[in-house]
């Protein structure tokens, strides 16, 4: 079995996310965050790393 790397620093809640782990890590190598230019709170931003669970 292939052991997965966690981004340090990185937590994620997103169980739907091919990278989340049961503990609420992040095992994507690297990530990218979205955002419209003009973000006024956490609700206007995204991960645009986030896959979709198979």
């Amino acid at each position: 079995m292939e052991s997965k790397s966690i981004v340090p620093g990185i937590f994620c809640s997103v169980e739907q996310c091919t990278y989340h782990t049961t503990d609420d890590k992040c095992t994507a190598g690297s990530i990218e965050v979205g955002s419209q230019k003009s973000c006024c709170s956490s609700c206007d931003t995204e991960c645009v790393t986030f896959k979709p669970c198979k």
